[in-house]
């Protein structure tokens, strides 16, 4: 007992060494990744190269790694880079993705064949270029930002040729492109002049090879299905949060956008001296005071960005009676006391407008565009409302803020989901899929091999060494018992097999030559006509006839089946059996109905068998070797390969054992003429393809003679 705790106690600690030093090297490599990672682009952006070399080392980790190194690599290295460029933590599910593109191609070898080596590059670069396109676009609110294709991408958008965003794909194909080709290329030199680490995810090893079971899945990997669930429940979690953040962001964004509206219509309210407001009308802008305030009013929208449109209406039964209008960039504004006709979106405020009366941010759609605007009245000294200042914010801004922010939310997230993802699947297949895996082969294998073949199964099982205190390892202890009791029942059984084997062996060749032994004329035909089946069936095989019947069981069966294809005399009278001369016609007939008794007999005997085995064969070669191919044979008159070929043989070695045989009735045939009767009736009596082999083989049978 202590011996047996003592070997379980040092199994558990070298399975916790070899975890720890699994761990160990797998912080190593991210470690060294990140490094790499962080140093290439910092040298690369203190030389303004151009080129990012922050995914070197994420391919380098993929490659000496796998995907759960790699991937933290990836992840790693943007977020400690928002220190060197804030924005790259918005572009860390590209580096991800490299990792989960490369660990994937290094998994299939690609990176030891040069051309899958460039084709590895081609895939990684079209990826990063699409990806970092799409998410500049968007988080820099359909413009090219601040990255380094920006430069190049303004150029191809000033020159005409390309569109916006085309020039944005165009310019990152070329600085992606290149980047991530010239990565791959270098990680995949060091890769090939670098010993491949002794990095394993489970620690356990082989000492033989375990897959000669074949475990067909029929139906989706339990990896499948993991990764299937997680990546649903991710979707669903990524929409969720999409959603709330959207609308979260939007009612925040509204409030604040109508908040610097209403700062800057109440501030363009206190530029306008209410008590002039009449004689700007009446001069027509010309009196003292207008244009300064215009121009305050220009260098107030100028310091917001967000501002489209400033302006001051008077508002009237006929319309809106311009005071101030700024233009724009795009639109030329209206002239002072030009009158603008209401839109409908305004009719609903229209009683409190011409009342001087407050009114609500409204959201109109209408002539000038989507628009978020705030108005506030002007007073004069009086307290009368003289006319509005109003502020507006285009809504497409504010759409465009959502966007771009919705696009960070979901880029962060992105990473973090491929993370979670790749943690989730290195735990399945390290703590449940590999040890399950290997104890199916393990089992698998007990059961299909040999005895040898079970013995190194059960000692692989036992080597798999799986300590855990969960359900896995409760499984595999109750396999480990399972397979040792199996085996020896197993073992148990196939003794008992054998032995009923030879027993039935026994008493049908016992059977067999009690029935000859009343034909005393026939010697050992039974042995004989035995062997010469056997080896005519061989010779066919050789030959590559009958290539899918002739299998090594087959001729097996054929072989065993042999000694009672004569079984049905024990039906036939030994007055016809042993008569020293020729049979009447009478007689013959009665001997002829061996076939069908045999036939009988043999039926009667399958019809309790749970499998028929050989004696299938013995059926067919009892009721069959009498007949002829050319079909004036008996007892049923079958012709050509309607009669089974076992009988065919059959019916070869029978008539040349019969033939060099002495009878009651005859004195043996030389084997010269023994072999020329069965050359002359091939394609008559015999299968021509059976005597062929028979004749081609002919000359190791004198020695049976």
């Amino acid at each position: 007992n202590n011996r047996v705790f003592c070997e379980r106690g040092s199994a558990k600690m070298g399975s916790i060494k070899r975890k720890s030093k699994s761990i160990g090297l797998r912080v190593v490599i991210i470690a060294l990744g990140v490094a790499i990672n962080l140093g290439l682009y910092a040298i690369a952006k203190r030389l303004g190269i151009g080129l990012y070399l922050d995914s070197i080392g994420t391919i380098l980790t993929a490659m000496f790694g796998g995907l759960l190194p790699a991937v933290f690599v990836g992840f790693i290295t943007n977020a400690i880079g928002i220190a060197l460029s804030p924005v790259k933590v918005y572009f860390g599910i590209i580096n991800v993705m490299v990792a989960v593109l490369a660990s994937s191609f290094a998994k299939r070898n690609v990176f030891k064949k040069v051309y899958k080596t460039v084709l590895a590059a081609v895939v990684i670069a079209l990826t990063c270029t699409l990806l970092s396109s799409l998410i500049t676009w968007f988080i820099y609110g359909f413009d090219f930002g601040d990255v380094i294709p920006s430069a190049f991408a303004q150029k191809l958008y000033d020159s005409g040729s390309y569109g916006k965003f085309l020039s944005l794909l165009v310019s990152n194909l070329y600085v992606e492109g290149i980047d991530k080709v010239i990565s791959v290329g270098v990680a995949a030199i060091v890769y090939r002049f670098l010993p491949a680490l002794p990095f394993g995810g489970t620690g356990y090893t082989y000492s033989r090879d375990y897959n000669r079971l074949s475990l067909k899945k029929k139906g989706i990997s339990l990896t499948a299905k993991t990764a299937t669930v997680i990546i649903a429940a991710e979707i669903l979690l990524g929409a969720v949060t999409a959603g709330v953040s959207y609308y979260t962001y939007r009612e925040i964004s509204v409030r604040n956008y109508t908040e610097k509206c209403r700062g800057v219509s109440e501030v363009a309210a206190a530029y306008i001296d209410g008590d002039k407001v009449g004689e700007y009308f009446a001069t027509n802008g010309e009196s003292a005071g207008y244009k300064e305030t215009k121009n305050l009013l220009y260098a107030l929208r100028d310091s917001f960005e967000q501002i489209e449109y400033v302006y001051c209406y008077q508002i009237k039964e006929d319309g809106c009676h311009v005071l101030f209008d700024l233009d724009t960039e795009d639109v030329e504004a209206s002239k002072i006391n030009s009158v603008i006709e209401f839109d409908e979106s305004f009719k609903v405020y229209l009683d409190d407008l011409l009342a001087g009366k407050p009114i609500d941010p409204i959201i109109t759609d209408d002539t000038y565009g989507w628009l978020l605007t705030v108005y506030t009245p002007v007073y004069d000294s009086d307290g009368n409302c003289v006319c509005y200042a109003a502020a507006d914010i285009e809504m497409d801004r504010v759409i465009t803020d959502e966007i771009t922010f919705i696009a960070k939310v979901l880029s962060l997230f992105l990473s973090v989901s491929v993370l979670i993802l790749a943690v989730v699947i290195e735990v399945m297949n390290h703590d449940i899929i590999t040890p399950i895996n290997k104890m199916a082969r393990a089992a698998g294998n007990l059961v299909f091999d040999d005895g040898k073949g079970q013995k190194e199964s059960l000692a692989f099982l036992r080597d798999l060494g799986i300590k855990s205190e969960d359900e896995v390892g409760d499984l595999y202890r109750s396999l480990d018992k399972m397979a040792t009791d199996t085996a020896e029942h197993i073992k148990e059984v196939k003794h008992q097999a054998n032995v009923i084997s030879q027993m039935q062996e026994a008493i049908i060749m016992d059977f067999a030559e009690m029935v000859e032994a009343r034909d005393k004329c026939t010697g050992d035909h039974i042995k004989k006509t035995s062997y010469y089946v056997g080896e005519i069936a061989e010779e066919l095989r050789r030959e590559g006839k009958f290539a899918d019947v002739l299998t090594d069981d087959y001729i097996e069966h054929l072989k065993r089946s042999a000694p009672l294809h004569d079984v049905g005399k024990i039906n036939v009278s030994d007055v016809i059996l042993n008569k020293p001369g020729k049979l009447t016609d009478e007689e013959f007939e009665i001997m002829k109905t061996h076939t069908t008794a045999g036939e009988s007999i043999l039926k009667n005997s399958t019809a309790f068998a749970q499998s028929e085995g050989y004696l299938k064969e013995a059926v067919y070669m009892a009721a069959y070797h009498h007949e002829r191919w050319d079909g004036r044979g008996y007892p049923y008159g079958l012709s050509g390969e309607d009669i089974p070929l076992c009988a065919r043989i059959m019916a070869v070695a029978d008539v040349f054992d019969a033939l060099v045989s002495k009878r009651g009735y005859k004195e043996p045939f030389s084997f010269e003429k023994a072999t020329g009767i069965i050359r002359e009736e091939a394609g008559t009596h015999f299968d021509p393809d059976v005597a062929a082999a028979f004749l081609n083989i002919a000359e190791r049978f004198k020695d049976k003679l």
